[in-house]
């Protein structure tokens, strides 16, 4: 027996329960996990709130993690016992130890740590995406990234100055500038006090962003469209605070609109397994730096809910088993 979170009705954290479960053996093509981090997600609050629906309670929530692999299936040959691995969008890891396919484990390379792991697969395959297939980023370009504080946010910063684009973080509240600014951007905005767009053009002379990346949504999808340049590219990747779709038909024209979800991840054959290698080779070589993420016991994931959902957080979020 192991313990978990167990989810058995969507509700406040409170419902997630610490219970004994049994994780049993792994089948063929699957092993058993013995995590040592987890990842923590705007996608948890989702599950566990009712936001996303539950089809058949009770689950576990959560989708990242970290560890050290137990157990090993029928037909399995690409880990081993005792290999370290990460895996993102897989539901079920808020427990100690769990069953998991293999298809979607990577290897966790020399020089990152399990909480670094943890912390970066699922943002930063959400930045690779966002980088490289959404808006292809370059040296030069100026962007703005609505939620910079946040965990996707932070990455971003440290893989646009990796690159060496102006990265604009806009934030929002006044405490949160100094760890956009330490993470590599150019410029932090307040969006709650400053008119963003307004600030933008100061900032760009006048020309407008390259390239805007919004999963906020309604508070800042009006400052987002204002910001960008002709020929700009709007990329929108999540609706935190509500749906914008009926406010799109006011997008400039001579402008772009690239609407992303991380979950098309699984469906190109090989391009997971090539962004986690990209996303881990930056750490390694130290242009992601986030070995020191906030962590919370897994017990007591519901602090980290709150946390999430009063946007009191800064950076990446880990649970520590």
């Amino acid at each position: 027996m192991t313990k978990a979170l167990v989810l058995h009705e969507s509700g406040p954290p409170e419902n997630m329960l610490w219970e004994d479960v049994d994780v049993g053996d792994p089948g063929p093509g699957e092993v058993r996990l013995r995590h040592t981090a987890i990842g923590f997600n705007s996608l948890d609050c989702d599950y566990r709130s009712g936001a996303i629906p539950l089809k058949t309670p009770p689950i576990i929530v959560g989708g990242e993690g970290a560890g050290i692999v137990e157990a090993v299936g029928e037909g399995v040959e690409t880990v081993a016992v005792g290999d370290r691995v990460a895996y993102a969008l897989a539901r079920g890891a808020y427990a100690q130890e769990r069953i998991i396919a293999t298809e979607v484990l990577v290897p966790i390379p020399d020089g990152v740590t399990d909480r670094a792991a943890a912390a970066l697969t699922t943002k930063g395959l959400t930045v690779y995406q966002l980088f490289h297939r959404a808006h292809a980023l370059k040296a030069g370009q100026t962007i703005l990234f609505q939620a910079a504080a946040g965990g996707v946010g932070l990455i971003a910063c440290q893989w646009a100055r990796h690159i060496g684009a102006a990265l604009i973080g806009a934030v929002g509240a006044e405490e949160k500038t100094a760890a956009v600014l330490d993470n590599g951007a150019a410029h932090a905005i307040v969006y709650t006090s400053d008119d963003v767009a307004e600030r933008v053009r100061e900032i760009t002379g006048g020309r407008g962003c390259d390239a805007v990346f919004d999963a906020v949504g309604k508070d800042t999808i009006e400052a987002s469209v204002k910001s960008l340049a002709t020929f700009g590219t709007l990329v929108r990747y999540g609706d935190i605070s509500g749906d914008v779709s009926s406010k799109l038909a006011d997008l400039p024209v001579s402008t772009y609109l690239f609407k992303m979800s991380i979950m098309t991840l699984l469906r190109q054959p090989g391009e997971y397994q090539a962004a986690a290698a990209a996303v881990f080779d930056l750490a390694a070589s130290g242009a992601l730096d986030f070995s020191s993420p906030q962590t919370f016991a897994l017990k007591d994931a519901a602090q980290a809910h709150r946390t999430l959902e009063a946007r009191r957080n800064i950076g990446p979020i880990v649970l520590l088993p």
